[in-house]
Protein backbone atom coordinates (compact mmCIF):
# COMPACT_ATOMS: atom_id res chain seq x y z
CA UNK A 1 0.00 0.00 0.00
CA UNK A 2 1.11 3.51 -0.69
CA UNK A 3 3.36 5.12 1.93
CA UNK A 4 1.24 8.26 2.28
CA UNK A 5 -1.96 6.24 2.69
CA UNK A 6 -0.32 3.98 5.25
CA UNK A 7 0.97 7.02 7.13
CA UNK A 8 -2.51 8.58 7.00
CA UNK A 9 -4.07 5.38 8.36
CA UNK A 10 -1.48 5.14 11.13
CA UNK A 11 -2.03 8.79 12.07
CA UNK A 12 -5.79 8.26 12.23
CA UNK A 13 -5.36 5.07 14.26
CA UNK A 14 -2.94 6.80 16.66
CA UNK A 15 -5.38 9.70 17.04
CA UNK A 16 -8.26 7.34 17.85
CA UNK A 17 -6.06 5.41 20.29
CA UNK A 18 -5.01 8.63 22.04
CA UNK A 19 -8.65 9.73 22.36
CA UNK A 20 -9.65 6.33 23.72
CA UNK A 21 -6.84 6.42 26.29
CA UNK A 22 -7.86 9.91 27.48
CA UNK A 23 -11.51 8.84 27.82
CA UNK A 24 -10.48 5.66 29.62
CA UNK A 25 -8.29 7.62 32.03
CA UNK A 26 -11.22 9.85 32.98
CA UNK A 27 -13.44 6.79 33.35
CA UNK A 28 -10.95 5.37 35.86
CA UNK A 29 -11.03 8.66 37.78
CA UNK A 30 -14.82 8.45 37.85
CA UNK A 31 -14.70 4.87 39.12
CA UNK A 32 -12.28 5.81 41.92
CA UNK A 33 -14.57 8.69 42.89
CA UNK A 34 -17.62 6.42 42.82
CA UNK A 35 -15.88 3.78 44.94
CA UNK A 36 -14.81 6.41 47.49
CA UNK A 37 -18.34 7.81 47.72
CA UNK A 38 -19.88 4.34 48.01
CA UNK A 39 -17.47 3.29 50.77
CA UNK A 40 -18.19 6.53 52.64
CA UNK A 41 -21.97 6.00 52.40
CA UNK A 42 -21.71 2.40 53.58
CA UNK A 43 -19.55 3.42 56.54
CA UNK A 44 -22.00 6.16 57.50
CA UNK A 45 -24.86 3.67 57.28
CA UNK A 46 -22.91 1.10 59.32
CA UNK A 47 -21.85 3.37 62.19
CA UNK A 48 -24.38 6.21 62.31
CA UNK A 49 -27.69 4.96 60.91
CA UNK A 50 -29.89 2.21 62.27
CA UNK A 51 -30.25 0.38 58.96
CA UNK A 52 -29.51 -3.30 58.54
CA UNK A 53 -27.72 -4.16 55.28
CA UNK A 54 -25.87 -7.25 54.03
CA UNK A 55 -22.52 -5.56 54.58
CA UNK A 56 -20.47 -8.58 53.61
CA UNK A 57 -22.05 -8.71 50.17
CA UNK A 58 -21.82 -4.94 49.75
CA UNK A 59 -18.16 -4.84 50.80
CA UNK A 60 -17.53 -7.76 48.45
CA UNK A 61 -18.96 -5.74 45.54
CA UNK A 62 -16.88 -2.72 46.55
CA UNK A 63 -13.75 -4.89 46.81
CA UNK A 64 -14.43 -6.21 43.31
CA UNK A 65 -14.72 -2.63 42.02
CA UNK A 66 -11.41 -1.68 43.64
CA UNK A 67 -9.59 -4.75 42.30
CA UNK A 68 -10.99 -4.24 38.78
CA UNK A 69 -9.97 -0.60 38.88
CA UNK A 70 -6.39 -1.56 39.78
CA UNK A 71 -6.44 -4.06 36.90
CA UNK A 72 -7.64 -1.47 34.39
CA UNK A 73 -5.12 1.07 35.69
CA UNK A 74 -2.38 -1.55 35.21
CA UNK A 75 -3.51 -2.14 31.61
CA UNK A 76 -3.42 1.57 30.97
CA UNK A 77 0.11 1.97 32.35
CA UNK A 78 1.25 -0.98 30.22
CA UNK A 79 0.07 1.11 27.23
CA UNK A 80 -2.27 -1.67 26.18
CA UNK A 81 -4.45 -0.64 23.24
CA UNK A 82 -7.74 0.68 24.61
CA UNK A 83 -10.43 -0.60 22.27
CA UNK A 84 -14.10 0.35 22.21
CA UNK A 85 -14.95 -3.13 23.49
CA UNK A 86 -12.84 -2.73 26.63
CA UNK A 87 -14.38 0.66 27.34
CA UNK A 88 -17.86 -0.78 26.81
CA UNK A 89 -17.03 -3.75 29.07
CA UNK A 90 -16.11 -1.40 31.91
CA UNK A 91 -19.29 0.64 31.44
CA UNK A 92 -21.55 -2.44 31.42
CA UNK A 93 -19.66 -3.85 34.41
CA UNK A 94 -20.16 -0.64 36.38
CA UNK A 95 -23.90 -0.66 35.67
CA UNK A 96 -24.14 -4.29 36.83
CA UNK A 97 -22.17 -3.54 40.00
CA UNK A 98 -24.28 -0.46 40.73
CA UNK A 99 -27.40 -2.59 40.28
CA UNK A 100 -26.03 -5.07 42.82
CA UNK A 101 -25.33 -2.33 45.34
CA UNK A 102 -28.79 -0.81 44.90
CA UNK A 103 -30.45 -4.22 45.08
CA UNK A 104 -28.80 -4.99 48.44
CA UNK A 105 -29.39 -1.49 49.85
CA UNK A 106 -33.04 -0.70 49.24
CA UNK A 107 -33.91 -1.86 45.75
CA UNK A 108 -36.20 0.51 43.81
CA UNK A 109 -36.71 2.51 47.03
CA UNK A 110 -33.02 3.49 47.07
CA UNK A 111 -32.77 7.22 46.15
CA UNK A 112 -29.36 6.66 44.53
CA UNK A 113 -30.94 5.05 41.46
CA UNK A 114 -30.34 8.41 39.78
CA UNK A 115 -26.66 7.41 39.52
CA UNK A 116 -27.66 5.27 36.54
CA UNK A 117 -27.97 8.51 34.56
CA UNK A 118 -24.28 9.23 35.13
CA UNK A 119 -23.36 6.07 33.24
CA UNK A 120 -25.95 6.80 30.54
CA UNK A 121 -24.58 10.31 29.96
CA UNK A 122 -20.95 9.22 30.07
CA UNK A 123 -21.63 6.39 27.65
CA UNK A 124 -23.49 8.70 25.24
CA UNK A 125 -20.54 11.11 25.19
CA UNK A 126 -17.63 8.67 25.02
CA UNK A 127 -19.01 5.57 23.27
CA UNK A 128 -20.12 4.95 19.67
CA UNK A 129 -23.90 5.26 19.14
CA UNK A 130 -24.44 1.49 18.94
CA UNK A 131 -22.73 0.87 22.27
CA UNK A 132 -24.42 3.86 23.98
CA UNK A 133 -27.89 2.68 22.91
CA UNK A 134 -27.08 -0.84 24.11
CA UNK A 135 -25.95 0.56 27.46
CA UNK A 136 -29.18 2.58 27.76
CA UNK A 137 -31.35 -0.50 27.18
CA UNK A 138 -29.20 -2.58 29.53
CA UNK A 139 -29.38 0.04 32.29
CA UNK A 140 -33.13 0.44 31.89
CA UNK A 141 -33.50 -3.33 32.16
CA UNK A 142 -31.36 -3.40 35.32
CA UNK A 143 -33.52 -0.71 36.89
CA UNK A 144 -36.67 -2.67 35.97
CA UNK A 145 -35.18 -5.83 37.49
CA UNK A 146 -35.14 -4.11 40.89
CA UNK A 147 -38.95 -4.25 40.87
CA UNK A 148 -39.06 -7.91 39.85
CA UNK A 149 -36.31 -9.61 41.87
CA UNK A 150 -37.46 -10.92 45.25
CA UNK A 151 -35.78 -9.71 48.41
CA UNK A 152 -33.03 -11.87 49.87
CA UNK A 153 -33.89 -13.77 53.03
CA UNK A 154 -32.72 -12.05 56.16
CA UNK A 155 -32.86 -8.53 54.71
CA UNK A 156 -34.76 -5.82 56.50
CA UNK A 157 -38.08 -5.54 54.66
CA UNK A 158 -38.55 -1.80 55.12
CA UNK A 159 -35.18 -1.29 53.48
CA UNK A 160 -35.76 -3.72 50.64
CA UNK A 161 -39.47 -4.36 50.01
CA UNK A 162 -40.54 -7.46 48.17
CA UNK A 163 -42.41 -6.92 44.88
CA UNK A 164 -45.57 -8.24 46.52
CA UNK A 165 -45.23 -5.59 49.24
CA UNK A 166 -44.96 -2.88 46.58
CA UNK A 167 -48.41 -3.93 45.39
CA UNK A 168 -49.80 -3.15 48.84
CA UNK A 169 -48.56 0.45 48.80
CA UNK A 170 -50.99 3.32 48.33
CA UNK A 171 -51.72 4.28 44.75
CA UNK A 172 -49.92 7.66 44.86
CA UNK A 173 -46.77 6.04 46.29
CA UNK A 174 -46.98 3.14 43.83
CA UNK A 175 -47.43 5.55 40.92
CA UNK A 176 -44.51 7.64 42.18
CA UNK A 177 -42.23 4.60 42.54
CA UNK A 178 -43.06 3.10 39.16
CA UNK A 179 -43.22 6.54 37.55
CA UNK A 180 -39.62 7.07 38.57
CA UNK A 181 -38.65 4.12 36.38
CA UNK A 182 -40.69 5.44 33.44
CA UNK A 183 -39.16 8.91 33.89
CA UNK A 184 -35.71 7.34 34.06
CA UNK A 185 -36.26 5.35 30.84
CA UNK A 186 -37.54 8.43 28.97
CA UNK A 187 -34.67 10.56 30.27
CA UNK A 188 -32.07 7.90 29.41
CA UNK A 189 -33.25 7.55 25.81
CA UNK A 190 -33.53 11.32 25.38
CA UNK A 191 -29.96 11.74 26.65
CA UNK A 192 -28.58 9.10 24.29
CA UNK A 193 -30.56 10.40 21.30
CA UNK A 194 -29.69 14.07 21.64
CA UNK A 195 -26.10 13.60 22.82
CA UNK A 196 -25.47 11.25 19.89
CA UNK A 197 -26.91 13.81 17.48
CA UNK A 198 -24.83 16.56 19.04
CA UNK A 199 -21.71 14.40 18.86
CA UNK A 200 -22.42 13.66 15.19
CA UNK A 201 -22.94 17.34 14.41
CA UNK A 202 -19.74 18.27 16.24
CA UNK A 203 -17.81 15.56 14.39
CA UNK A 204 -19.07 16.90 11.06
CA UNK A 205 -18.18 20.42 12.09
CA UNK A 206 -14.69 19.34 13.14
CA UNK A 207 -14.24 17.51 9.84
CA UNK A 208 -15.31 20.61 7.93
CA UNK A 209 -12.85 22.73 9.89
CA UNK A 210 -10.09 20.17 9.31
CA UNK A 211 -10.85 20.07 5.57
CA UNK A 212 -10.81 23.87 5.38
CA UNK A 213 -7.53 23.99 7.26
CA UNK A 214 -6.08 21.37 4.95
CA UNK A 215 -7.22 23.33 1.88
CA UNK A 216 -5.72 26.49 3.35
CA UNK A 217 -2.41 24.71 3.95
CA UNK A 218 -2.40 23.33 0.42
CA UNK A 219 -3.16 26.75 -1.02
CA UNK A 220 -0.36 28.32 0.98
CA UNK A 221 2.08 25.65 -0.18
CA UNK A 222 0.97 26.09 -3.78
CA UNK A 223 1.32 29.86 -3.49
CA UNK A 224 4.82 29.49 -2.03
CA UNK A 225 5.83 27.08 -4.76
CA UNK A 226 4.38 29.33 -7.47
CA UNK A 227 6.19 32.35 -6.02
CA UNK A 228 9.47 30.42 -5.93
CA UNK A 229 9.04 29.16 -9.48
CA UNK A 230 7.99 32.56 -10.85
CA UNK A 231 10.90 34.21 -9.06
CA UNK A 232 13.36 31.67 -10.46
CA UNK A 233 11.92 32.10 -13.96
CA UNK A 234 12.20 35.89 -13.68
CA UNK A 235 15.76 35.81 -12.34
CA UNK A 236 16.99 33.38 -14.96
CA UNK A 237 15.15 34.91 -17.90
CA UNK A 238 17.34 38.05 -17.99
CA UNK A 239 20.75 36.30 -18.17
CA UNK A 240 19.38 33.70 -20.56
CA UNK A 241 18.05 36.44 -22.84
CA UNK A 242 21.43 38.16 -22.72
CA UNK A 243 23.17 34.91 -23.62
CA UNK A 244 20.71 34.37 -26.46
CA UNK A 245 21.33 37.88 -27.86
CA UNK A 246 25.09 37.50 -27.57
CA UNK A 247 24.94 34.09 -29.24
CA UNK A 248 22.85 35.58 -32.05
CA UNK A 249 25.38 38.36 -32.66
CA UNK A 250 28.23 35.84 -32.63
CA UNK A 251 26.35 33.69 -35.12
CA UNK A 252 25.76 36.69 -37.38
CA UNK A 253 29.44 37.72 -37.23
CA UNK A 254 30.69 34.19 -37.86
CA UNK A 255 28.44 33.80 -40.89
CA UNK A 256 29.92 37.01 -42.35
CA UNK A 257 33.46 35.76 -41.82
CA UNK A 258 32.75 32.16 -42.62
CA UNK A 259 35.73 29.97 -43.18
CA UNK A 260 37.09 26.58 -42.36
CA UNK A 261 38.12 27.70 -38.89
CA UNK A 262 34.70 29.12 -38.08
CA UNK A 263 32.70 25.94 -38.76
CA UNK A 264 33.39 24.54 -35.34
CA UNK A 265 32.57 27.90 -33.71
CA UNK A 266 29.28 28.03 -35.62
CA UNK A 267 28.38 24.61 -34.23
CA UNK A 268 29.18 25.77 -30.70
CA UNK A 269 27.07 28.91 -31.10
CA UNK A 270 24.12 26.88 -32.37
CA UNK A 271 24.57 24.53 -29.41
CA UNK A 272 24.48 27.52 -27.04
CA UNK A 273 21.27 28.82 -28.59
CA UNK A 274 19.69 25.35 -28.41
CA UNK A 275 20.57 24.97 -24.74
CA UNK A 276 19.26 28.45 -23.97
CA UNK A 277 15.93 27.52 -25.58
CA UNK A 278 15.92 24.32 -23.55
CA UNK A 279 16.56 26.24 -20.33
CA UNK A 280 13.64 28.55 -21.10
CA UNK A 281 11.43 25.55 -21.71
CA UNK A 282 12.50 24.03 -18.38
CA UNK A 283 11.68 27.29 -16.61
CA UNK A 284 8.26 27.32 -18.27
CA UNK A 285 7.49 23.81 -17.05
CA UNK A 286 8.81 24.62 -13.58
CA UNK A 287 6.44 27.57 -13.32
CA UNK A 288 3.60 25.56 -14.85
CA UNK A 289 4.06 22.76 -12.32
CA UNK A 290 3.69 25.39 -9.63
CA UNK A 291 0.42 26.60 -11.14
CA UNK A 292 1.76 29.67 -12.95
CA UNK A 293 1.15 29.58 -16.71
CA UNK A 294 3.42 32.61 -17.29
CA UNK A 295 0.86 34.36 -19.49
CA UNK A 296 0.90 31.81 -22.32
CA UNK A 297 -1.03 32.99 -25.37
CA UNK A 298 -3.92 31.10 -26.99
CA UNK A 299 -3.04 29.35 -30.25
CA UNK A 300 -5.04 27.34 -32.78
CA UNK A 301 -4.07 23.70 -33.29
CA UNK A 302 -5.55 20.27 -33.93
CA UNK A 303 -5.43 17.23 -31.71
CA UNK A 304 -3.38 15.37 -34.31
CA UNK A 305 -0.77 18.14 -34.19
CA UNK A 306 -0.76 17.97 -30.41
CA UNK A 307 -0.28 14.20 -30.32
CA UNK A 308 2.30 14.22 -33.11
CA UNK A 309 4.38 16.68 -31.15
CA UNK A 310 4.00 14.60 -27.99
CA UNK A 311 4.94 11.31 -29.63
CA UNK A 312 7.99 12.82 -31.29
CA UNK A 313 9.27 13.91 -27.88
CA UNK A 314 9.05 10.34 -26.53
CA UNK A 315 12.07 8.01 -26.72
CA UNK A 316 11.88 5.48 -29.55
CA UNK A 317 11.50 2.65 -27.02
CA UNK A 318 8.24 4.18 -25.74
CA UNK A 319 6.65 5.43 -28.95
CA UNK A 320 5.41 1.96 -29.91
CA UNK A 321 3.70 1.57 -26.53
CA UNK A 322 1.36 4.52 -27.11
CA UNK A 323 -1.67 3.85 -29.33
CA UNK A 324 -3.53 7.00 -30.36
CA UNK A 325 -7.01 7.23 -31.87
CA UNK A 326 -8.90 10.40 -32.75
CA UNK A 327 -12.63 10.35 -33.48
CA UNK A 328 -13.08 14.14 -33.41
CA UNK A 329 -12.18 14.59 -37.10
CA UNK A 330 -10.60 17.93 -37.99
CA UNK A 331 -11.55 19.64 -34.75
CA UNK A 332 -9.45 22.76 -34.14
CA UNK A 333 -8.82 24.02 -30.63
CA UNK A 334 -7.97 27.49 -29.41
CA UNK A 335 -6.20 27.40 -26.06
CA UNK A 336 -2.67 27.46 -24.55
CA UNK A 337 -0.89 24.74 -26.55
CA UNK A 338 2.09 24.25 -24.25
CA UNK A 339 -0.18 23.97 -21.21
CA UNK A 340 -2.38 21.29 -22.79
CA UNK A 341 0.66 19.49 -24.17
CA UNK A 342 2.27 19.42 -20.74
CA UNK A 343 -0.92 18.07 -19.14
CA UNK A 344 -1.47 15.29 -21.68
CA UNK A 345 2.22 14.42 -21.63
CA UNK A 346 2.01 14.06 -17.85
CA UNK A 347 -0.99 11.74 -18.14
CA UNK A 348 0.80 9.59 -20.73
CA UNK A 349 3.97 9.54 -18.63
CA UNK A 350 2.00 8.40 -15.57
CA UNK A 351 0.41 5.62 -17.64
CA UNK A 352 3.81 4.50 -19.00
CA UNK A 353 5.24 4.48 -15.46
CA UNK A 354 2.28 2.41 -14.24
CA UNK A 355 2.61 -0.10 -17.10
CA UNK A 356 6.30 -0.12 -18.15
CA UNK A 357 6.00 -2.96 -20.66
CA UNK A 358 2.34 -2.63 -21.66
CA UNK A 359 0.40 -0.59 -24.18
CA UNK A 360 -1.07 2.78 -23.31
CA UNK A 361 -4.19 3.89 -25.19
CA UNK A 362 -4.96 7.55 -25.86
CA UNK A 363 -8.40 8.27 -27.27
CA UNK A 364 -9.81 11.68 -28.22
CA UNK A 365 -13.57 11.94 -28.65
CA UNK A 366 -16.30 14.50 -28.28
CA UNK A 367 -20.01 14.91 -27.71
CA UNK A 368 -22.25 17.94 -28.12
CA UNK A 369 -20.67 19.88 -25.26
CA UNK A 370 -17.34 18.38 -24.28
CA UNK A 371 -14.02 17.16 -25.63
CA UNK A 372 -12.64 14.03 -23.95
CA UNK A 373 -8.97 12.99 -23.86
CA UNK A 374 -8.84 9.51 -22.34
CA UNK A 375 -5.61 7.79 -21.29
CA UNK A 376 -5.87 4.09 -20.35
CA UNK A 377 -3.17 1.74 -19.07
CA UNK A 378 -3.10 -1.92 -18.12
CA UNK A 379 -0.90 -1.46 -15.08
CA UNK A 380 -1.33 -2.58 -11.49
CA UNK A 381 -4.08 -0.04 -10.80
CA UNK A 382 -4.77 1.77 -7.56
CA UNK A 383 -6.43 0.86 -4.31
CA UNK A 384 -9.68 2.79 -3.68
CA UNK A 385 -8.10 4.95 -0.97
CA UNK A 386 -5.24 5.89 -3.31
CA UNK A 387 -7.55 6.66 -6.26
CA UNK A 388 -9.67 8.88 -4.02
CA UNK A 389 -6.67 11.03 -3.10
CA UNK A 390 -4.85 10.89 -6.44
CA UNK A 391 -5.93 14.40 -7.48
CA UNK A 392 -4.86 15.99 -4.20
CA UNK A 393 -1.83 18.29 -4.45
CA UNK A 394 1.50 16.82 -3.30
CA UNK A 395 0.03 13.31 -3.11
CA UNK A 396 2.17 10.85 -5.05
CA UNK A 397 2.74 7.11 -5.19
CA UNK A 398 6.20 7.60 -6.69
CA UNK A 399 9.47 7.37 -4.82
CA UNK A 400 10.90 10.60 -3.37
CA UNK A 401 12.59 12.70 -6.04
CA UNK A 402 10.51 11.30 -8.91
CA UNK A 403 7.53 13.61 -8.69
CA UNK A 404 5.89 16.37 -6.66
CA UNK A 405 2.41 14.86 -6.80
CA UNK A 406 1.04 17.84 -8.71
CA UNK A 407 0.34 16.33 -12.16
CA UNK A 408 -3.26 15.20 -11.73
CA UNK A 409 -4.08 18.11 -9.44
CA UNK A 410 -2.90 20.70 -11.97
CA UNK A 411 -4.51 18.80 -14.84
CA UNK A 412 -7.83 18.89 -13.03
CA UNK A 413 -7.40 22.56 -12.08
CA UNK A 414 -6.63 23.64 -15.64
CA UNK A 415 -9.47 21.52 -17.03
CA UNK A 416 -11.86 23.20 -14.59
CA UNK A 417 -10.60 26.54 -15.84
CA UNK A 418 -11.89 25.56 -19.27
CA UNK A 419 -15.26 24.35 -18.01
CA UNK A 420 -14.28 20.70 -17.60
CA UNK A 421 -12.63 18.42 -15.10
CA UNK A 422 -10.86 15.11 -14.63
CA UNK A 423 -12.11 11.66 -13.68
CA UNK A 424 -10.10 8.66 -12.57
CA UNK A 425 -11.28 5.06 -12.72
CA UNK A 426 -8.88 2.50 -11.27
CA UNK A 427 -8.91 -0.86 -9.55
CA UNK A 428 -6.09 -3.10 -8.28
CA UNK A 429 -4.91 -5.41 -11.03
CA UNK A 430 -7.14 -3.81 -13.68
CA UNK A 431 -5.20 -0.69 -14.62
CA UNK A 432 -6.34 2.93 -14.64
CA UNK A 433 -8.30 5.20 -16.92
CA UNK A 434 -7.87 8.97 -16.65
CA UNK A 435 -10.30 11.14 -18.60
CA UNK A 436 -9.61 14.83 -19.12
CA UNK A 437 -12.67 16.68 -20.42
CA UNK A 438 -13.01 20.30 -21.59
CA UNK A 439 -16.02 22.43 -22.50
CA UNK A 440 -16.12 22.72 -26.31
CA UNK A 441 -17.64 26.24 -26.35
CA UNK A 442 -14.55 27.47 -24.49
CA UNK A 443 -11.88 25.74 -26.60
CA UNK A 444 -13.25 25.43 -30.15
CA UNK A 445 -11.38 27.65 -32.59
CA UNK A 446 -14.66 28.66 -34.27
CA UNK A 447 -16.41 29.50 -30.96
CA UNK A 448 -17.38 33.14 -30.28
CA UNK A 449 -14.58 35.23 -28.78
CA UNK A 450 -16.36 35.75 -25.42
CA UNK A 451 -16.13 32.00 -24.67
CA UNK A 452 -12.31 32.11 -24.72
CA UNK A 453 -12.17 34.50 -21.79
Amino acid sequence: MHTAVRHNKLSKREKNTASARIAFAWLLHLRWGAVAAQVLLVLITLFFLEITLPYRIIFGILAFEIISNFLFAFLQKKETAIADRLFALVMFLDVALLTGLIYYSGGPMNPFTFLYLVHITLGAILMPPGWSWSLAFFTTGCYAALFLLPAEKGLNQPCHPDPTIIDTLSDPLKIHLQGMWVAFAVTAFFIVFFVSRIQLALARHQKTLADLQEEKTKSERMASLATLAAGAAHEFSTPLSTIAVAAGEMLHALKKNSGEDSAELLADVNLIRTQVARCKDILFHLAADAGDQMGEAFTIFSLDELMENLLQALPDSLKNQVHYTNSTGALLLRMPLRTLRRIVRGLIKNALDAAPNSSVFVECRQDANKLYIEVTDKGSGMAPEVATRATEPFFTTKEPGKGLGLGLFLAKSIAERFGGGLTLISAPGKGSQVTLFLALPQIRADAPEEFHG
